[in-house]
């Protein structure tokens, strides 16, 4: 993404996992992402919380990111569909070998199998 621990706002508040423990947030940032390629892709800004964890992904794309870029998300077809400006529809596809093993590694502890 570029930048330095400086440049991040702060955030006075706690996240919580999924097990009910509480993330250390570092801060956030707000940046302009991009969504697909060429002419399918699309960019919104999104505020990226940054935390100090292990996870076997490197971004978690919330409710208020997808609903803000107005996709679809289906798990079972590995994929999401989001409306461009002109009526046409952009696809992110996901690659399944990298996703299941993103996956299995979500589930182990210590994690990080992805990168």
């Amino acid at each position: 993404m570029g930048g330095s621990l400086d440049d991040l706002e702060p955030y006075d508040r706690v996240l919580v996992r999924f097990s009910g423990d509480p993330v250390q947030v570092r801060g956030y940032l707000e940046a302009k992402t991009m969504f697909g390629e060429g002419e399918k892709a699309k960019s919104i800004i999104i505020r990226y919380m940054i935390v100090n964890t292990t996870s076997s992904y490197n971004e978690l794309l919330g409710r208020p990111i997808i609903n803000k870029l107005g996709a679809i998300v289906s798990s079972i077809h590995m994929n999401v569909k989001y409306p461009m400006d002109e009526g046409t529809i952009g696809v992110l596809i996901v690659y399944q070998r990298a996703a299941r093993k993103c996956y299995k590694g979500s589930l182990k502890i210590e994690g990080d199998v992805c990168r």
